[in-house]
Parts: C-alpha cells; sequence; structure tokens
C-alpha cells in the first residue's frame, strides 16, 4: 500500500466530512444517543490509532462502517454481559444496506440544507430550536420565543410543508418558488 498521503486530506478531516453517515449509522444500531455519540468516538479514536491502514479512496466510509460495526458488537457485549441484541449477520445487512442509500441520503440532506437557508428568518428559528440536539417541545419554545403553543405548532407545521415541498422540488431538478 502506498502510504504517502501529503496531499490527500487527513483521516481526522476524511472523518469529520463522513461523521453524520458514521453517527447515523452507529444510531441505527444503538437507541441510547448517549452511548451512540461515545461509541462514534471510539471509532475516531480507532480510525485515527489505524491512520496507516486507511482508506482514503471511495472505500473510506466503508471501512469507518466495519470499524463502528465491531464497536456497537463490543458496546453490546460490554453493556448486555455477552448478549447482542442484533447479530454479526445482522448488522452486517445494516450496514450493506446504509452503503446503498447514503448517496441518496446525502442527496437528501443537501437539498434540506438549500431548502432550510430559504426559510423566512423567523420560522428558521422556530425550527432550529425545535430540532437543535437539546430540541425544545412546543410550550418550551413557545415561552423562550413568547408566542402561544398553538402558533409554534402552526409555524412548525408550515415550516415542514414548506421543506418538504421545497426538498421534493430541488431532487427532482425543479426551481422552488
Amino acid at each position: 500500500m502506498n502510504t504517502d498521503h501529503s496531499s490527500q486530506p487527513t483521516v481526522q478531516t476524511l472523518f469529520l466530512q463522513h461523521a453524520a453517515a458514521v453517527r447515523g449509522f452507529v444510531l441505527g444500531l444503538v437507541a441510547d444517543r448517549a452511548a451512540a455519540d461515545d461509541i462514534v468516538q471510539e471509532v475516531f479514536l480507532t480510525v485515527v490509532q489505524k491512520e496507516a491502514d486507511s482508506r482514503r479512496d471511495e472505500d473510506f466510509l466503508p471501512w469507518v462502517r466495519g470499524i463502528a460495526r465491531n464497536k456497537v458488537l463490543e458496546n453490546y457485549r460490554r453493556q448486555r454481559s455477552g448478549t447482542i441484541l442484533f447479530d454479526q449477520e445482522m448488522i452486517g445487512l445494516l450496514a450493506v444496506s446504509g452503503e446503498t442509500s447514503d448517496d441518496k441520503w446525502q442527496r437528501r440532506r443537501e437539498a434540506l440544507a438549500q431548502c432550510l437557508e430559504r426559510l423566512a428568518p423567523r420560522a428558521r428559528e422556530v425550527v432550529d430550536l425545535r430540532y437543535a440536539d437539546q430540541p425544545l417541545a412546543p410550550p418550551e419554545l413557545a415561552r423562550r420565543i413568547g408566542w402561544t403553543t398553538n402558533a409554534v405548532n402552526a409555524a412548525l407545521a408550515r415550516a415542514r410543508a414548506f421543506l418538504r415541498e421545497c426538498t421534493r422540488q430541488v431532487l427532482a431538478g425543479g426551481e422552488v418558488s
């Protein structure tokens, strides 16, 4: 294997580029968000430690997903005293399924990002607060911005409808009105 990676991005940079996909993959296998975040951190550390073995081409994400799969299995063994909710074959099938849908989901994420930019500022604020890492429930959100809960729910419904239609149009290659 050619180990001259001087003109290529570092494994840290590549990992950060794929972090959302890795986290999504782990969250699909581990329901506990805190545990999933811990596993993603373990995956990152392992990727950095195995930098010499890294694949910095189109195989990078599958390579990282393989590491993540092993970390998920290790987590199940630690947490469940050897009982595994998904066996290795099932986790492998889930990994393959995730690989085939990555491009589709990446396009959807990009379309959604474009559409989020098109939301009115106040609607964007409501959406950001509702779906943040520490999301606010509509009653909490209403108190924070000085609206009624019904107004927040209505704004969220309108924003979701706009985002759904906008994303559909962007994916279809059409102009968004």
